[in-house]
């Protein structure tokens, strides 16, 4: 049987590693380097490092300084051909030879791969892999809603950022294999979404794994629940954010699939004739990030003269306080006081004798 990977892809915070970890559950292949559950993900985040490396490089490579996914708006235009990214990809299609080509079904994730679905269509097929795609879809003022809290990233950049991860590639998306998974539906219902998921990608279904799904699967995985009428209800809601979680939902649920595959790609088209504006506001974004590091740099160097400055006086005080512990020191202080006060006394005098 030919390997076959599924790329779980979707916008930041948005379940994809919840999603990943029920499919690991499932049976899919997750890899053995896992990166460690953190701060903000304290369930896992159940996605490859050396994965992650990889497009942490390649975006960086494309000229996203630091891994600031939250400052571009526009997915990085990828070249296969150029030096760089030949050398990436080589690099890829040998992780996967050597750790994964063998498993029938494993799994691809990182919020970043949908950014860079070209680098990753290459990279597989370079390796003879069959690729199928699982969307995480979540209601975009609860994914806004999270990124404000972990990241500080204002409500209307995020519903962009979550609009243009969604259209960006979406004529890509649509022409493989793919099913759509809402993280609310997954939340509340997960043995209907997960037998749909498992006859959807051939995994076979166990009533010993779905017991250990509903374990994972813990209230308090999700924070903020929003309904359309919610985003509706915003009039500063761009509406191609609302035409896109519309025609997602309806693929999260099946409902005439090809009609609301034909509404993302009308909707894709809407985004493409955005992309000059977008790109505008992204070139704000890097020299507004610019002028707050400049600042924050400033500040830390501040500090340091400030510790600076408190280690002097430190010392300074230290030397006084071995000062006035010395002999010496004492003797001088003395014969000041009597200096000062046969100066005292010689002033009158002085002054009788005028």
């Amino acid at each position: 049987m030919k390997s076959r990977a599924v790329l779980v892809l979707g916008m930041h915070r948005c379940g994809t590693s919840a999603l990943t970890r029920c499919l690991g559950l499932l049976g899919a292949e997750l890899g053995s380097e896992l990166m460690a559950p953190a701060g903000d993900n304290p369930a896992g985040f159940w996605e490859d490092v050396r994965f992650v490396s990889l497009n942490q490089r390649l975006t960086q490579l494309l000229g996203e300084e630091g891994d600031r996914w939250w400052e571009h708006l526009v997915p990085p235009e990828i070249l296969p051909s150029s030096s760089g990214v030949r050398s990436l990809i080589a690099e890829a299609v040998e992780e996967i030879e050597e750790r994964f080509a063998s498993f029938p079904l494993w799994i691809v994730k990182d919020p970043r791969t949908l950014r860079v679905l070209p680098f990753w269509e290459e990279v597989l097929f370079r390796a003879g892999i069959e690729i199928e795609f699982v969307i995480a879809v979540r209601h975009p003022l609860a994914c806004a809603h999270s990124l404000l809290q972990r990241d500080g990233i204002p409500e209307d950049w995020s519903l962009l950022l979550w609009t243009s991860q969604y259209l960006a590639h979406w004529p890509r998306l649509a022409t493989r294999p793919f099913l759509a998974v809402d993280y609310d539906r997954l939340l509340e219902e997960p043995e209907r979404e997960l037998r749909r998921l498992c006859g959807g990608l051939g995994l076979r279904w166990s009533e010993a794994a779905m017991e250990e799904v509903r374990k994972f699967l813990q209230p308090d995985l999700r924070h903020a629940r929003f309904a359309i009428k919610d985003l509706k209800s915003r009039t500063h809601v761009p509406p191609l954010v609302v035409e896109t979680f519309e025609a997602l939902q309806e693929l999260c649920v099946d409902r005439e699939p090809k009609a609301a595959s034909a509404r993302m790609e009308a909707l894709h088209a809407e985004f493409r004739r955005m992309v000059p504006l977008l790109r505008a506001l992204d070139a704000q974004a890097e020299e507004s990030s610019a002028l707050r590091g400049l600042v924050e740099a400033r500040d830390r160097e501040l500090v340091e003269l400030r510790g600076l400055v408190e280690a002097r006086e430190r010392e300074l005080a230290e030397l006084r306080e071995e000062r006035t512990r010395s002999r010496t020191w004492r003797w001088v202080e003395r014969l000041r006081g009597w200096e000062r006060s046969f100066r005292r006394w010689r002033k009158p005098r002085a002054d009788l004798e005028r």
